[in-house]
């Protein structure tokens, strides 16, 4: 074995434990924050679970979290929105995407909603300050997962998995 080998394997190996500590986050009860790299995000208990009070605004290495409209600002305001496969991965460990269900019982405005809209898998972006989505667990078919609607109402939707719409962890 050649020395370049082992020099790939230990800066993989470093890579891997650097996204590993990224992606690692301190739940405080007693203050109900989520201490994560890249923000501390409020909490609460509502519908009998822990969840995230804020949208996650994590970026994901491979490109596939973005920004409202392409506006870092909007990331800071809104967080990231992110296609359903990232949705599915990007939670920080001890933390998962809720399905329909949880959403079902929890009190939507414990949630502290903010209407970020979503942004077509084109890249054009819709629905700023008129409607929050959200991505849960839930796939409905091989294109399609289930999105929860915030305007006035609450509803569940069948949208395909590519558009990019905000998500809340729960902690499992």
């Amino acid at each position: 074995m050649s020395i370049k080998f082992f020099a790939a394997l230990a800066t993989a190996a470093l890579a891997l434990t650097a996204c590993q500590k990224a992606n690692t986050c301190s739940y405080n009860e007693n203050s109900n924050e989520l201490v994560c790299v890249e923000k501390t995000y409020k909490t609460v208990k509502t519908g009998g679970r822990i969840w995230m009070a804020e949208n996650l605004a994590r970026l994901d290495l491979t490109g596939t979290s973005h920004c409202y409209g392409d506006s870092a600002k909007n990331c800071e305001i809104y967080g990231s929105l992110y296609p359903f496969e990232t949705a599915t991965k990007i939670c920080p460990n001890g933390w998962t995407l809720p399905t329909q269900a949880d959403f079902g019982k929890a009190d939507i405005k414990a949630l502290n909603v903010v209407k970020a809209g979503f942004r077509y898998y084109d890249g054009k972006s819709a629905d700023l300050g008129t409607s929050a989505s959200f991505w849960t667990a839930d796939a409905f078919d091989d294109s399609r997962a289930v999105l929860v609607r915030v305007t006035d109402t609450t509803v569940f939707e069948h949208f395909n998995k590519s558009i990019s719409a905000s998500i809340r962890c729960i902690k499992k």
